[in-house]
């Protein structure tokens, strides 16, 4: 009877034992999955061209997880599903790694996006996400460069101007609000210098005006925005700087054809007075522009200056006098900077 009593304790026992490890084989069934280690590589996403980039956003996934899916959503937009590869966890076996990869192109907008996680099993679903940003970064292209007037006179104004475009999500379009640079290199020299810089209209457009004073290169840079935008450099634009060449100083200068009319003349009538001014230039006589002053001698007398006049392009002068007394009258021309002086031949006039 013993032996009987001592068997079916056992056997109760070794049911209990069962239960026991039956309950611990299901314990990780009982619980809900959990999401750790999400990574996103590379984070942020850049886009520099249209060339695309492949970002690859990985998860584990434990307590048995059944059920598994990714998305990743930009602020604003529509979700887009990841395909994820697992692959088991040597250390835990309970936890699966869990793999997906998106290509972003020029096509996917910049800013804030979502990497939403769900993962689930017959004990319920957990939910975890991480953000990341996209940076869309654009090129960048400076055109209708150019520095003029050309050749230019030394010391004179030039304009420096272009255009900064941004080939942008819409296509080429113009920069506004950037700052482009303007630089020179002198004749002979290798070492570009900024002498200048201006910001961009709402078209893209700028320019600048700059001292001429030697020859060479001229271009525009940009140096772009990080996160935004590639720098740019223009052409260059060769103008060449010239110093005008003065008058043969000390030219010779003549009065010809002088007249005094009419002769005779009625005591305080008006005399004409007409002549021509010239200077010797290139080999030959030519009429010239400047100042002369009129003179008059009486008889006995001294001469005295009358009045100034001033001749035309072709050196021609034409004035009027009073005439008072009998005597004579010639012009001078009292030379200047570059032209020597001169005096005209005088002309008797009879007053009655």
């Amino acid at each position: 009877m013993l032996k009987r009593i001592s068997a079916v304790i056992l056997a109760a026992a070794v049911a209990s034992v069962g239960l026991v490890t039956g309950t611990a084989a299901n314990a990780s069934t009982a619980e809900k999955p959990t999401v750790s280690d999400i990574t996103i590589n590379p984070s942020p996403v850049v886009v520099t061209s249209r060339d695309k980039v492949t970002a690859t956003f990985s998860f584990i996934a434990g307590n048995i997880a059944t059920d598994v899916s990714a998305t990743i959503t930009p602020k604003g937009g529509a979700a887009v599903p990841l395909k994820l590869e697992k692959a088991d966890v040597p250390t835990i076996t309970t936890s699966k790694k869990y793999v997906g990869t998106y290509q972003f192109g020029r096509g996917d907008a910049a800013g804030d996006w979502t990497l939403a996680i769900k993962a689930s099993n017959p004990s319920g679903a957990t939910e975890a996400s991480k953000g990341f940003h996209v940076v869309q970064v654009w090129s960048t292209d400076i055109v209708r460069f150019g520095a003029g007037p050309e050749p230019a006179k030394f010391g004179s104004a030039l304009t420096v101007s272009g255009r900064l475009l941004i080939f942008g999500s819409k296509g080429p379009d113009g920069l506004k609000d950037q700052r482009v640079k303007i630089l020179f290199k002198e004749k002979g020299s290798w070492r570009w210098r900024t002498v200048a810089w201006d910001r961009t209209n709402w078209r893209g457009d700028f320019a600048v005006r700059v001292k001429a004073l030697k020859s060479g290169w001229w271009k525009a840079e940009y140096d772009g925005v990080k996160g935004f935008t590639h720098g740019s450099s223009s052409d260059s634009d060769q103008v060449t700087v010239f110093r005008p060449r003065p008058p043969k100083p000390d030219a010779a200068s003549r009065l010809v054809d002088f007249n005094a009319s009419p002769e005779p003349v009625k005591k305080g009538k008006k005399l004409s007075l007409v002549g021509e001014l010239q200077t010797w230039d290139h080999g030959r006589w030519d009429g010239y522009e400047g100042k002369v002053s009129v003179w008059f001698k009486a008889k006995h007398g001294k001469w005295t200056y009358v009045k100034t006049a001033w001749t035309d392009g072709s050196g021609e002068f034409s004035t009027t006098a009073t005439a008072k007394k009998s005597g004579d009258w010639r012009v001078v021309f009292a030379g200047d900077k570059d032209t020597k002086p001169s005096t005209g031949k005088s002309d008797w006039v009879l007053v009655k």
